[in-house]
């Protein structure tokens, strides 16, 4: 067990990243740096969502082959184990930012927080609708994208089996998220006057269907590292392609062309599923190490809490000794990192970790339960067969 879980500390390590991403590029819009390539780079850590949706097909790929096997409901309890590892600290997080902003105007909700808004984001199904899919909890688009992914993932599994369907399925993704840009333009394009369309435009961005081709990638990089023998040599060709690729953007193209690749968050997506196969097969200390699993292990706490460090960042003036500069910029970051990281740690112990360990607890109930079930069923088979 301690040699697996060596094995796969690429994959916090993954989660650390992601989350320094995200922080990097929210900390940036109060405090920025001043020159323009840092503004893109920082503005780039918007994608390290993509990351989380990469390591999370990855790492259920990993769980559902084993557990599919060595469980007797492995269908229930997947589920069970995914609702308690999000919905308790979310849950939280639902009446924390309520107590914070209430039910007043915002920038995802310009008509206020209505009552229904709610259950909606409790039953994480605030990702259908322009005005619910992230104004409860900010960043709450995310939790519902990846909840409905969870939703479909055993189904999926039943019939992703190979590289070559885990292609199939990323070529049908993608006929999927262009289909749902065309159909929830005209649902909601005429609901929302002139001065609201952000929200249709965003929310055609921000939804389920449109991140699906990043889930595929993260589903045909578990084949593809579970499957594919000359991996390291794939690897180190893509890799050494991306420098070339990126060395030739810098030195020929204007810097907009930065922005545009930024922007594509499924060509971004192939980027970070080959980052992911790089340390999966070199995962040399530099990159993965003590510091960086362990704020993998406490990401998902951070990404719910740095929404609101900011915010009290910004309301006790701390902002104010951080002018907008290259070094200041950075220096914010860190700070945002470390009281994030502090907050994050406790609550990781105190609320996140406990939800997981219910679910376990559960979990082992109900399978000694089938076992005793499934023994009697056999004992009573086995009587009237003599």
């Amino acid at each position: 067990m301690t040699d697996d879980i060596r094995k796969y500390d690429f994959i916090n390590a993954l989660r650390g990243y992601a989350i320094l991403g995200i922080l990097l590029v929210h900390s940036s819009q109060y405090v920025g740096p001043t020159n323009r390539i840092l503004q893109l780079l920082m503005a780039g850590g918007a994608r390290c969502v993509q990351l989380f949706y990469i390591i999370s097909a990855l790492t259920l790929c990993m769980s559902w082959k084993f557990r599919s096997t060595h469980e007797l409901s492995p269908l229930r309890n997947f589920y069970i184990r995914r609702f308690f590892r999000i919905a308790p600290i979310f849950y939280i997080a639902i009446i924390f930012y309520l107590l914070l902003y209430g039910f007043s105007l915002r920038y995802w909700a310009p008509n206020g927080i209505k009552w229904w808004f709610i259950p909606l984001t409790a039953l994480f199904l605030n990702g259908f609708h322009p005005e619910t899919i992230t104004s409860v909890v900010p960043g709450g688009w995310a939790i519902a994208v990846l909840f409905n992914f969870y939703l479909i993932f055993p189904f999926l599994l039943k019939r992703i089996t190979t590289i070559k369907s885990s292609i199939v399925f990323l070529a049908l993704s993608l006929i999927i998220s262009w289909f749902s840009g065309i159909a929830f333009k005209y649902l909601f394009s005429g609901i929302y006057p002139e001065n609201q369309q952000y929200l249709v435009s965003d929310f055609i961005f921000l939804n389920f269907f449109s991140q699906l081709p990043v889930f595929a990638i993260g589903i045909l990089s578990y084949f593809i590292y579970k499957d594919f023998k000359p991996l390291k040599r794939l690897v180190v060709a893509g890799d050494l392609l991306l420098i070339l690729s990126l060395v030739l953007l810098f030195l020929s193209l204007p810097l907009i062309k930065i922005v545009q690749i930024f922007s594509n968050h499924v060509i971004v997506g192939f980027v970070l599923a080959l980052f992911a196969l790089t340390l999966s097969c070199f995962p040399i200390r530099l990159f993965v190490n003590k510091l960086i699993t362990e704020l993998g292990k406490i990401s998902f706490c951070m990404f719910l809490t740095h929404f609101a460090i900011l915010a009290f960042f910004f309301q006790l003036g701390i902002n104010a000794f951080f002018p907008s500069g290259n070094i200041s910029s950075f220096l914010y970051f860190l700070c945002v990192i470390a009281v994030t990281a502090l907050i994050s740690y406790f609550l990781n112990i105190t609320i996140e970790r406990q939800g997981i360990l219910f679910g376990k607890r559960l979990i082992n109930k109900l399978e000694q339960k089938d076992m005793k079930k499934e023994r009697i069923d056999f004992s009573i088979a086995a009587k009237e067969s003599y």
